[in-house]
């Protein structure tokens, strides 16, 4: 005989979500193996998993969803290429750094800081040179004060070819 009750139910069908179970985040976290905050990141901002209307999860549904995002090749390949430049920029600086400790790179400023430095004591030293020198003598002061002159003239028009060379400043 056919019982009345089973008269009125209709079959459960497959995907009906009558049977599949509905979990809380940290439940489908342990389920995935990701923490309950990053469940909560992939329904809340990643829009990856969907949260059922009473906050909890589709284990199935959730499950199926997270694969798919896993193996999305356009978030894998854009995964691949940013690691990819990070690798590079790190190759790059750690070979900069190698180059500073090796003594065979130094800052550009602090480069020409030091030039200037170094040329501004040349040129001031230059000219008291015809004093220290010459003494008492004052044609040979006149004529060390002229060497001392030409030298620096020589100084200044080979500056300005290299300056020239290199064109103008760029702003």
């Amino acid at each position: 005989m056919t019982d009345a009750s089973t008269l009125n139910q209709t079959p459960a069908r497959r995907g009906d979500r009558r049977d599949r179970p509905a979990v809380t985040a940290t439940q489908l976290g342990v389920h995935l193996g990701l923490t309950r905050q990053r469940i909560c990141v992939l329904a809340d901002v990643e829009h990856v998993i969907e949260r059922l209307p009473d906050s909890r999860f589709d284990q199935d549904a959730c499950r199926l969803a997270y694969l798919k995002w896993l193996r999305d090749p356009a978030r894998r390949s854009a995964r691949t290429e940013a690691d990819a430049e990070f690798v590079k920029a790190k190759a790059e600086m750690l070979r900069l750094r190698i180059a500073e400790k090796q003594r065979s790179l130094i800052p550009f400023d602090e480069a020409v800081a030091h030039m200037e430095e170094l040329v501004g004591l040349f040129i001031s030293r230059l000219s008291g040179f015809a004093a220290r020198c010459g003494g008492r003598d004052l044609a040979m002061r006149r004529a060390i004060d002229q060497a001392v002159y030409d030298l620096r003239l020589e100084i200044s028009e080979a500056a300005s070819k290299l300056a020239e060379q290199c064109g103008p400043d760029e702003p």
